[in-house]
């Protein structure tokens, strides 16, 4: 119970964290703003990547508790950490852009993102290979992130192409796409709690 606790504890807290991700890509994508918003709307982005950095490490823990060494469960494990691993780039990406060399910071938020694109695409698999009763609702739910993480990939590369605006944008929809994968996944995780527990 206490390995699965860590997990959906892990989840709703990778929730937190993309909510987080997306009011901050939200307000740098506004219209109107200036460099306040620009600050705080950095800050937000890079404290709701450290969050579900939090999150996604809590669920790799819970994971390797609970492993037998199935595949669907070595996938769970290295997705997990691998997207804990890309959201700490995408803090140490996002804060050096804001603060020191933004094309170096870009390039490490890039390669973030991409590292927590394999991470959701490896969960989604094991979780699709899993014989659990809310398994195919997790998937979805990691599923939706795999391909919502894809776009904000591509989102900062149309920024490091200085394609700013459009950049931004796409950035933010994929951030939000990102949280509705989340909650899917931890409801998912809950439901799968009550029946075990």
């Amino acid at each position: 119970m206490y390995s699965y606790s860590i997990i959906l504890i892990g989840a709703w807290i990778q929730v937190l964290g993309a909510g987080i991700v997306s009011i901050g890509n939200t307000l740098v994508a506004l219209e109107e703003k200036g460099e306040l918003i620009d600050e705080v709307g950095g800050d937000l982005y890079a404290i709701g990547n450290a969050i579900e950095a939090t999150g996604d490490s809590l669920q790799a823990i819970g994971r390797t508790n609970l492993s037998s060494g199935k595949q669907e469960e070595m996938l769970g494990v290295l997705g997990s950490w691998l997207q804990a691993a890309g959201n700490a780039s995408n803090v140490l990406g996002g804060s050096q852009a804001l603060s020191l060399d933004e094309d170096e910071g870009l390039s490490i938020d890039i390669i973030g993102g991409v590292v927590q694109t394999i991470g959701a695409g490896f969960e989604a698999q094991g979780s699709s290979l899993s014989k659990s009763a809310y398994a195919s609702l997790i998937t979805t739910g990691l599923t939706i992130q795999t391909y919502a993480l894809s776009i904000e990939t591509i989102g900062l590369l149309f920024i490091k192409r200085k394609r700013i605006k459009l950049g931004e944008k796409i950035l933010a929809l994929g951030s939000y796409a990102q949280t509705a994968g989340a909650i899917i996944a931890a409801i998912g995780y809950s439901k799968e709690f009550q029946i075990k527990f």
